[in-house]
């Protein structure tokens, strides 16, 4: 049996009760909120620094899931970025990004091992913004260039300042970090 009492739904399975939500957690933005928002995006001078990272699932990654290598509070599709340091900058027509990468590189890796992470100090290219209208997100994308790959970036920013970063790489496997934005 179900019973609704006071935004909550009670569920009553064999004389036992059990209290849950029914209402959405979802809070409307503010006019505030979405005014400093669309400042934000539109001045392109922010900084993104992610506390977790999702890599692609793939049998490589799959065989680090029991060798202890991963941090902790870490899975093979879910890396704890807290204590390490890792940003996204939007500085005008320029990214500066330093990201921890955890996945497969295809070809084109350094031997000397100095190229794991996503370290760039670069001009941006293609940059485009959308505006998202249902949630009043912003969707960014655009290209950057190092000496040895091509990189893909979609990065979503939310009205609660919550981000998302979808990158994609001419030599690595895709990877997606979540993050908080905040104005540099």
């Amino acid at each position: 049996m179900k019973f609704i009492y006071k935004g909550y739904c009670v569920l009553i399975v064999f004389g036992f009760s059990l209290l849950i939500s029914c209402g959405s957690s979802k809070t409307k933005a503010t006019p505030e909120q979405l005014n400093q928002l669309a400042e934000l995006v539109n001045d392109k001078h922010f900084e993104i620094v992610s506390d977790r990272a999702y890599p692609q699932v793939t049998s490589g990654m799959a065989s680090l899931q029991n060798s202890g290598i991963l941090p902790q509070g870490s899975t093979i599709n879910q890396i704890n970025l807290i204590g390490n340091v890792n940003y996204l900058r939007i500085v005008g027509d320029s990214i500066y990004a330093e990201l921890p990468y955890f996945g497969e590189r295809r070809m084109n890796a350094g031997y000397n091992g100095s190229d794991t992470s996503i370290n760039m100090e670069t001009m941006l290219q293609n940059y485009s913004v959308e505006e998202n209208s249902k949630d009043h997100s912003y969707i960014i994308s655009f290209d950057a260039k190092t000496q040895t790959e091509l990189l893909w970036f979609t990065i979503t920013i939310f009205p609660n300042l919550n981000t998302s970063i979808l990158l994609n790489s001419s030599t690595r496997t895709p990877i997606r970090y979540s993050g908080v934005v905040s104005t540099r």
